[in-house]
């Protein structure tokens, strides 16, 4: 097939849950033998200008790439206010920065059988342009996303984010609603939240797991050490509020429990906020990795990793890619929401601080049991790209074209 992948984000550099999934997709489809476009955007607002690697490695992947820049301009920002009435925030500014780059000839010149919304915000443009090439409209879903903003926007402590969420919030719901209705097949990558879909009577609502590649893998295995560097890691992007929250959690209401000084303590990931800077320096065992260059080498070095998350939907990336690492696992139910069963039963569960702060330790004293990681063994399967490819070679979907 030829597939028109729209995305809310550039999905270089892979620095995000939201990129990593829609980057390893684009390697799946390629892998299954389907040619793929990609249109996203790049807020350079609060980001810089995709660099020349990044376009590269984008151009490899793809037949073909446009990247439509959101400048927040005065004059962008007018515009955006202007269809508020009918959408989002978020859809309109990928709406109004979209005109008059001749995406319908550029679409046309494609060819695609399929347009596949990766992510909601880019939703306006991929229903008009699913309509004009005359194709099905598919729609990955990350997460619930009007409940998954709304956490956000009362999660958010700076004053101008928590406006734009606001205003985000505005119609969200409903504008989702109807993007599901019109999608042809709606691939979503949560359980839970396909069943919540389903029990709406959105029956066209399927699960498709997200993937970990060969490569995340190998680089893994690659980094992996005899003496582990640090007993206790948290990973992530370390700026959204919902992270922000989880590392105040750890901090502020796990980690007094366990009086331990010479506990090694890593918290890494992208972007550091003020207010996790802050947070962070509450716990002087507490290393920060800024930006690491590669996650998998910082995982491979950990004994127990911990997902503290306390509010969202959809699924956590890290979680999944948790289950890939030799180490004990530590979560709240939030963080292992969305998946199957089979994994959440490889993680240790607990949402009281105080039993939170109980099973790290016990996690610590063990060994990991050999029963577990077979379950864990067997649980990877699921994820792993080379089973998705399969997926997308095998399916296919009422009119006769091939998924």
């Amino acid at each position: 097939m030829r597939v028109l992948c729209i995305s809310n984000d550039i999905p270089l550099p892979a620095n995000s849950g939201g990129r990593v999934d829609v980057w390893r997709r684009l390697g799946a489809l390629r892998a299954a033998g389907h040619t793929v476009a990609l249109l996203c955007w790049a807020d350079q607002g609060r980001g810089e200008q995709p660099s020349a690697a990044v376009m590269q490695e984008l151009q490899e992947a793809c037949e073909t790439v446009r990247v439509i820049p959101i400048s927040r301009s005065l004059a962008e920002i007018a515009r955006r206010l202007l269809h508020l009435w009918r959408w989002p925030s978020h859809v309109a500014a990928r709406w109004v920065t979209s005109r008059g780059a001749e995406l319908e000839r550029w679409c046309s010149e494609f060819a695609p059988d399929v347009v596949l919304l990766d992510g909601l915000y880019g939703g306006a443009v991929a229903t008009d342009l699913s309509r004009r090439a005359r194709v099905p409209l598919w729609y990955r879903s990350h997460n619930i996303e009007h409940r998954y903003m709304e956490a956000q926007r009362m999660r958010e402590t700076r004053v101008a984010r928590r406006i734009g969420l606001a205003a985000n919030c505005l119609g969200l719901e409903r504008f989702e609603r109807d993007v599901i209705r019109r999608a042809r097949r709606v691939f979503d990558i949560s359980r839970d939240d396909a069943a919540y879909w389903r029990e709406c009577g959105m029956a066209h609502v399927e699960w498709l797991p997200t993937l970990v590649d060969e490569d995340y893998i190998a680089r893994l295995e690659a980094a992996k050490v005899d003496q582990p560097e640090f007993d206790i890691l948290y990973f992530g992007n370390l700026n959204t509020p919902n992270n922000v929250e989880a590392a105040a959690w750890l901090v502020r209401d796990v980690l007094p429990h366990i009086v331990n000084p010479g506990l090694r303590i890593a918290i890494a990931g992208s972007r550091p906020s003020d207010e996790m800077r802050f947070i962070l320096q509450q716990d002087a065992r507490i290393e920060l990795i800024e930006n690491p260059e590669d996650m998998a080498a910082v995982v491979a070095r950990a004994r127990l990793l911990v997902n503290p998350m306390r509010a969202g939907s959809g699924v956590n990336l890290k979680s999944v890619e948790m289950l890939f690492s030799r180490a004990a696992l530590v979560s709240t139910s939030v963080g292992v929401g969305g998946l199957p069963p089979e994994a959440k039963a490889c993680f240790a569960v607990e949402d009281d601080a105080k039993a939170f702060a109980r099973a790290i330790e016990r996690s610590l004293a063990e060994q990991v049991d050999e029963e577990l990681i077979q379950m864990r063994a067997t649980v990877r399967m699921v994820f792993l790209s080379s089973e998705v490819s399969s997926f997308f070679g095998a399916r296919s979907m009422p009119g006769g074209v091939s998924c």
